[in-house]
């Protein structure tokens, strides 16, 4: 909304309030595109999971830890959907939207059920959001677990295992941040919830944009981004990221929360605050976010329709 593209951190608190009612201090939201994202995860848990869930050197007792987190947050903000308990030496979890039932051995977190491969394969199979394990080991840090399914033109399998630096070193204006990123980390392994939002251009609404197309995908269908004149449609990708922190494990609980806003729909004053955005990206961020090759037809069509409006 300021006219200029940035990249930095932008955290807020969970409690901050964006106008969006009780849903801005979730870490999870549920609403009315829920079956949407459940249908995608359904879809590239056919296609093959392993693709898009994708681990590293995992803790044991992050996994425990960071699993009870997310169903006993489940089962507290929505009571409606989701139950879950204790007995004895294991864990219970219901999710009443799918009727799916879970149990897990609570000191080792041994998931028994024939469909999913832990219990945090499971748990990210209830909820909307994308789910990452942030995990400190001394000095050194890595990202040690990924489920994405809803991945925006990067694959779970090139980050899994590397540190900050390195997963995020495609990133465009982000050379600063990644030189002086441990004491960020540090913080954000301390914090409650932190939560930032990221942009961007897409010419299409669909969630999965993983580099590597299904088999009977063709590449220039799957991969989009691709500006039509003729029969323009944009859209602007925003992803809800929130970061949470466990400092007994040493680890952050990273989630990503997909949204999509037809740039028709936006009024006159975020459409130039749009337009103008765009026009202040750098070329590495151009490239970066696949607007390069399409900016100027992009900006002149957005700006026919700031006309119109």
């Amino acid at each position: 909304m300021s006219g200029n593209y940035t990249v930095a951190p932008g955290l807020h608190s969970l409690q901050t309030n964006f106008g969006n009612g009780p849903a801005d201090q979730r870490i999870f939201q549920l609403d009315e595109e829920y079956d949407q994202h459940r249908h995608n995860k359904e879809v590239c848990r056919r296609e093959g999971i392993e693709k898009y869930y994708v681990r590293a050197v995992e803790s044991p007792k992050t996994q425990i830890e960071i699993s009870r987190f997310i169903a006993q947050l489940l089962s507290t903000d929505y009571p409606e959907y989701f139950v879950y308990s204790e007995s004895g030496s294991y864990c219970h979890f219901a999710n009443q939207l799918t009727e799916n039932r879970l149990q897990w051995e609570k000191e080792s977190a041994e998931l028994i059920h024939p469909e999913y491969l832990s219990v945090l394969d499971a748990l990210a199979d209830q909820v909307p959001e994308d789910i990452a394990i942030w995990q400190k080991t001394g000095e050194e840090d890595y990202i040690s677990t990924i489920h994405l399914c809803s991945p925006n033109h990067w694959s779970p399998k090139d980050k899994v295992g590397k540190p900050f630096s390195l997963i995020h070193q495609p990133v465009a204006e982000m050379e600063k941040l990644r030189a002086r990123y441990q004491p960020m980390l540090n913080a954000l392994v301390r914090s409650k919830t932190q939560v930032r939002f990221a942009w961007g251009i897409s010419t299409d609404q669909r969630l999965n944009h993983h580099p590597e197309p299904p088999l009977e995908t063709g590449e220039s269908e799957w991969v989009g981004r691709s500006f039509n004149p003729n029969n323009p449609k944009l859209f602007v990708r925003t992803e809800r990221q929130t970061l949470t922190g466990f400092p007994a494990v040493q680890s952050v609980l990273f989630t990503i929360r997909t949204y999509f806003t037809d740039v028709l729909e936006l009024s006159a004053t975020e459409l130039l605050a749009l337009i103008e955005a765009i026009k202040t990206m750098s070329e590495a961020s151009l490239r970066y976010k696949g607007l390069y090759a399409d900016r100027d037809q992009i900006i002149a069509w957005l700006e026919s329709r700031q006309s119109i409006s």
